[in-house]
């Protein structure tokens, strides 16, 4: 059993895609199904399910069991590197909402690792629901979500919380307005993204997803749909500040919108040291 199959076998656990994988490890993706079923045979037990026409890599139960043991070994193979440098070194994965990254994230963590040489980071992008998964599998230390989950295994804690606002590439008749309402708000000039349940149910009240101009899941692919003055997106305001950045319009709302929550979510059993100082750290980022 070598380290490159493990990474193997825990990245393919991460994308539970076969392409993606072999593309990221530039092997085809016989021979990484190959490696795959060596490790198998040396291991004397399935560690995938596979059946016709499945299109995502699901695990055994023994599989799963023995993806904990998997990332365990990797990290303890890599500490082990850190001896030939003669320094202890602490590993971090913190799995993180793209929005956040972009807003605050590059800067803390600057200021945080400057501080803390020693510590390791591997950041991640990820929606909530991914980040909830990666945590009960042990592929992630820390995650940064827009979903309080505790129970289960999982304990979460409010970073920070924030309104929406109306962003716009080209404000059109709107240009030189300081706020605008719910109602200049046409619905089929909408470019829609569902960011919490208390979110969605607020803007269902104003408008119809299905009259939307179109409905994306993520930020980014949301800028390219900015094509005719007057689109519009409601967005968290720190989303919205980082737009402003690159070149959109920002209108606060006359009316009052719900709040998006960004919470701070660990495992129930953790206790590593490494792990509690970027805790504590977040949270006298936005608790000082």
């Amino acid at each position: 059993m070598d380290t490159s199959t493990l990474l193997l076998f825990r990245d393919l656990c991460r994308t539970r895609n076969m392409t993606q994988t072999a593309r990221t490890f530039y092997l085809t993706q016989s021979a990484l199904s190959k490696r795959l079923a060596q490790l198998e045979e040396e291991l004397g037990y399935p560690l995938l399910i596979r059946s016709k026409g499945r299109q995502q890599a699901e695990l055994t139960t023994r599989g799963e069991k023995f993806l904990v043991l998997a990332t365990r070994m990797l990290e303890l193979y890599e500490e082990s590197l850190t001896l030939k440098e003669e320094q202890d070194r602490f590993f971090l994965r913190l799995g993180c909402m793209r929005s956040v990254q972009e807003a605050f994230l590059s800067d803390f963590l600057e200021s945080f690792l400057a501080s803390h040489p020693r510590f390791s980071l591997t950041l991640e992008d990820h929606h909530s629901h991914e980040i909830r998964e990666l945590l009960l599998e042990g592929l992630l230390d820390l995650g940064i979500v827009q979903t309080p989950y505790t129970g289960h295994g999982l304990v979460s804690q409010l970073l920070y919380d924030e309104p929406f606002q109306v962003v716009m590439k080209d404000p059109g008749s709107f240009r030189g307005k300081i706020r605008l309402s719910v109602h200049d708000l046409d619905d089929r000039q909408e470019i829609f993204q569902s960011f919490t349940d208390g979110f969605r149910s607020w803007h269902d009240t104003h408008w119809r997803i299905l009259d939307s101009k179109i409905r994306v899941n993520s930020t980014p692919t949301a800028e390219k749909y900015f094509q005719a003055p007057g689109d519009w997106m409601i967005v968290p305001r720190s989303v919205a500040a980082a737009m402003a950045g690159r070149g959109f319009t920002v209108f606060p709302l006359e009316e009052v919108t719900p709040l998006h929550q960004v919470y701070l979510t660990w495992r129930q059993d953790e206790d590593r040291p490494h792990v509690k100082a970027l805790a504590d750290a977040l949270n006298a980022h936005f608790n000082p």
